[in-house]
């Protein structure tokens, strides 16, 4: 800066996802959503790697290379954090949940976008917590609305399970207990999958596909 003084809350931000640093030529809006969404991500990766309860603001604030105060500016607490990453998270999987309502689609095909998709975004940072931080960190009104939104999606794969059913291309099966085994896997990946030579996303969705359709698959006439 020109009078010399260092504005940490403007020009020490990095982050491991290019796409949520500042674009110097955007507004200031915009610049401070890009700033508060590269907190977020710097905590999903802290929460996730070491443990919400073991995870600071401080520790986050030293991941950006910033102040604690300045975090402040774009977060209220920790747990606002949390919660940010979720919603933030949880808007990326709601592109793919509208790809999968796409009724000139077969069913199958819409069951595996939705798969493909929910396996790609747990495999980030921001779905990741989703499964790696517990719901019991966050207060019971937001915990009831994270349930919401999760709630949405498992729905939305069995009415999906049950039109197959339905129209003979796939097994006749419970729904819900074909759902809750295909989301335990799903879940369980970042869990397993966050190593130093991660199994690439599309790899893992391919193979969980290929078991859930052969399990589900009705038999050809």
């Amino acid at each position: 800066m020109s009078d010399g003084k260092k504005n940490v809350g403007q020009s020490c931000w990095t982050t491991p996802d290019a796409s949520a640093a500042p674009d110097p030529g955007a507004s200031r809006d915009a610049k401070r959503e890009a700033k508060r969404r590269a907190v977020l991500q710097a905590g999903a990766r802290l929460f996730n790697d070491h443990g919400y309860e073991q995870t600071s603001l401080e520790d986050i604030a030293a991941a950006l290379k910033i102040t604690k105060r300045t975090i402040y500016y774009y977060v209220e607490s920790k747990e606002d954090i949390l919660f940010g990453c979720h919603l933030l998270g949880l808007d990326f999987l709601g592109q793919t949940m509208a790809q999968s309502q796409d009724e000139s689609l077969p069913v199958v095909d819409r069951i595996a976008l939705l798969v493909r998709g929910y396996c790609f975004w747990v495999s980030t940072d921001l779905g990741a917590t989703i499964a790696m931080v517990r719901e019991q960190s966050l207060s019971p009104a937001r915990r009831a609305a994270l349930r919401a939104s999760k709630a949405e999606v498992d729905f939305l794969l069995r009415d999906l399970i049950s039109q197959g059913v339905a129209e003979g291309s796939l097994q006749p099966c419970d729904p819900r207990l074909v759902a809750a085994a295909v989301f335990g896997a799903l879940n369980w990946i970042p869990h397993w999958n966050r190593v130093a030579d991660p199994v690439p996303p599309e790899a893992i969705a391919a193979q969980y596909l290929q078991l859930i359709f052969t399990g589900m698959a009705a038999p050809l006439p």
